[in-house]
């Protein structure tokens, strides 16, 4: 078993079966993230044809490292389903990491792809700890829309599309990212008026380096209402999940339904994409009474964790 860190791994990626992987596990997603502090790399453990990689961002103090997943999820993730290995490879990347002056870690696992198997935690001899932190809801896409909506979509969040529709609300999936300075104005507005930290704010550049680096794996989703654009979100998929990144909404319009629309439309063209599972991702707390994890299970009662 050998194991080594690279800057460049794609490649790799790019030759592991499809369920295998995900956006949040490129290069490209996880250089976003990079700063001057924190580079994107990505550790590669080899065992003839069986492999492991775990991307991540990685910050240097005098020769030694700490790492953590760039926004988002990621961890490890093998071409093989063969669990005994991913937990011996895995083992191996820890003591690989811990030999070359890595001091600590921070990974947050994929919930669709449920990678923390490939973890043990072995008492004394490494010092691993798996915590759980909140469930997640993803929608199941690959059923036919009429099923999405009868058997995921609960009663009060269709009538809640219902009333967009009704109102006149219009939404549009741009894959040329058409109206991305009103969707970037109208997300910086939404952070502020819910007093985000300043790791929600981004810089134009952060926005530029989605749009040119993930053409054929995002859109933006809007909703309009008067030709006034009332809400949007960045969405990101891959062959077999999709995802949603980033979001921004007029409150005025919120009586309305617009968010709902938004999803709801948006898990109508993740169907068409091709797309299996949708991860909506979870609410702001672990609480399952979360009124944003609340929002989402509305969606859908496929919990992941």
């Amino acid at each position: 078993m050998h194991c080594e860190i690279t800057d460049n791994w794609d490649d790799v990626l790019s030759s592991f079966p499809y369920e295998k992987s995900d956006v949040y596990f490129t290069k490209k997603y996880v250089e976003l993230y990079e700063t001057a502090e924190n580079k994107a790399v990505c550790v590669i453990c080899r065992d003839g044809d069986r492999i492991m990689l775990m991307p991540f961002l990685r910050g240097e103090v005098n020769d030694y490292y700490d790492f953590e997943t760039a926004y988002g999820y990621g961890g490890p993730v093998s071409n093989t389903a063969d669990e005994e290995w991913n937990q011996q490879a895995f083992g191996g990347i820890y003591d690989f990491l811990k030999g070359n002056n890595y001091l600590c870690g921070l990974v947050m696992f994929h919930p669709l792809l449920k990678n923390n198997q490939s973890v043990k935690e072995d008492s004394g001899k490494r010092n691993i700890k798996v915590i759980y932190d909140r469930q997640t809801v993803a929608i199941d896409t690959s059923l036919s829309e009429e099923d999405i909506w009868s058997t995921q979509i609960n009663s009060k969040n269709r009538n809640m599309i219902r009333k967009a529709e009704k109102n006149g609300l219009e939404y549009h999936t741009e894959f040329d990212f058409a109206s991305y300075d009103e969707f970037i104005a109208l997300y910086n507005e939404t952070m502020t008026r819910l007093n985000a930290d300043n790791f929600y704010f981004f810089d134009n550049a952060y926005y530029q380096r989605i749009k040119e680096a993930f053409p054929g794996n995002s859109f933006l989703g809007t909703v309009r209402k008067d030709g006034k654009l009332v809400c949007a979100a960045i969405f990101m998929y891959s062959k077999r999940y999709g995802h949603y990144h980033l979001a921004g909404s007029d409150r005025d319009y919120s009586s309305l339904g617009a968010n709902n629309f938004l999803l709801w439309k948006a898990a109508c063209e993740m169907h068409a994409l091709g797309v299996n599972e949708f991860h909506l991702g979870g609410g702001t707390s672990s609480s399952p009474e979360d009124s944003l994890y609340k929002f989402k299970k509305a969606f859908s009662l496929n919990e992941k964790s």
